[in-house]
């Protein structure tokens, strides 16, 4: 499943969760049958075992990070559907800044004048997603800005003046923007 679509950050979560429990899974394995063979915790098998280890540790790490954000719900997935059908819409977003910090992003709509945004935790940065967003479009010389909104009614309104069809002449931007997107999202 590709970042930026709906249901990829449970996806995700699901893949990192069961490829942790895998790694985990082999090394037990791998130290237990060195274990029993050998009667010795020094033995041939505990080599793999612990290269093992570092890919555990990178799913487990990758997992972590995930953990706090969520899939928005099928309801407000639904009332942008038609977004999504025309190619405008990207949803299930986490946003990293140049420091590493991360904001969650629900919904966002590009448009040829610009990105409209959906955030309903009201914890997160509205800034930094939208700072680190309008840097990038800027740095990529695309002409659009991003705006967030916290309140999925207001989100809904804006998005009332925004036709739910990509014109042939405005296809390349939108693409060219939601590639920009995806550089900055996890």
């Amino acid at each position: 499943m590709e970042r930026g679509t709906y249901g990829y950050i449970k996806h995700r979560q699901s893949f990192l969760f069961k490829m942790t429990l895998a790694c985990a899974a082999a090394v037990a394995l791998l130290a237990t049958i060195g274990f029993i063979i050998w009667r010795t915790r020094f033995n041939l098998l505990m080599i793999p075992s612990m290269l093992c280890v570092l890919p555990l540790a990178n799913y487990l790490a990758s997992y972590a990070a995930m953990a706090k954000y969520h899939t928005p719900s099928e309801e407000l997935f639904a009332a942008v559907k038609a977004y999504d059908d025309a190619g405008m819409l990207m949803s299930d977003m986490i946003v990293v800044d140049e420091k590493g910090r991360r904001a969650g992003l629900d919904l966002a709509v590009i448009y040829k004048n610009g990105i409209v945004g959906y955030q309903g935790n009201e914890k997160e940065s509205r800034d930094r997603v939208e700072i680190t967003i309008n840097d990038t479009l800027k740095s990529r010389g695309i002409p659009m800005r991003i705006k967030v909104f916290r309140n999925f009614n207001e989100f809904t309104a804006r998005l009332s003046d925004v036709p739910a069809v990509i014109e042939e002449a405005d296809a390349r931007k939108i693409s060219l923007a939601k590639d920009a997107v995806k550089g900055v999202i996890m």
